[in-house]
């Protein structure tokens, strides 16, 4: 039976999100821990099942006091991803470029340091969809990074203002505990698509 809403996802497939999510991010980390020469963790997978909403709110909440960048992903593969990262990692990650560089708030940021977050979300972005492409066998594109400061207008144009299916992962660094957040946002058709392509029932 083909999936047509989220609210039809059972324990199997949140399951299967959560591995897909903790692959791609594993592989993110990866190589953000040696673009920085520093050791990475990710948390454990939370996979979600929210109206658009809520979802929404709850992601522009996230992103109030933190620079987020969203991303398109398109080809074999439809959806989004969100990295949000908090004003002290944008210092931590900024720091081995520029030492004396404090940040506390959306002023203290200038184009330097912006760049820094931009090739962490570059890389960190392609190394998640080259993960999942290699698990699959498809063809899957990315945006280039788009700031935002509200992502809820992303979000309901991607759920078609219904539900929102999303899987959230932390990635730290040992000596930063919430370095960024990296939000999967997979429409319905893709879900299915990744079952069919393992073999699963859906």
């Amino acid at each position: 039976m083909a999936l047509n809403s989220f609210n039809e996802l059972n324990d199997m497939h949140k399951s299967f999100l959560q591995e897909v999510g903790n692959m791609g991010a594993a592989n993110a980390a990866t190589e953000v821990s040696n673009m920085f020469s520093s050791p990475t963790d990710i948390s454990t997978p939370q996979v979600r099942i929210n109206p658009a909403v809520i979802a929404g709110r709850a992601a522009d909440m996230l992103c109030a006091n933190a620079e987020a960048f969203h991303i398109t992903l398109s080809g074999d593969v439809k959806g989004s991803l969100l990295f949000v990262f908090p004003y002290q990692s944008i210092e931590r990650l900024a720091a081995p470029f520029f030492p004396d560089v404090k940040i506390n708030s959306r002023e203290d940021i200038n184009e330097m340091t912006v760049s820094v977050v931009r090739e962490t979300v570059n890389i960190a972005a392609a190394s998640y969809a080259n993960c999942m492409a290699l698990m699959t066998g498809f063809m899957v594109d990315i945006s280039v990074p788009n700031p935002v400061t509200a992502p809820s207008k992303e979000l309901s144009e991607l759920s078609g203002g219904e539900q929102v299916c999303y899987v959230k992962i932390t990635m730290e660094f040992t000596d930063h505990p919430r370095l960024f957040d990296v939000i999967f946002y997979p429409e319905i058709t893709t879900i299915a698509s990744f079952m069919k392509k393992m073999g699963l029932e859906c």
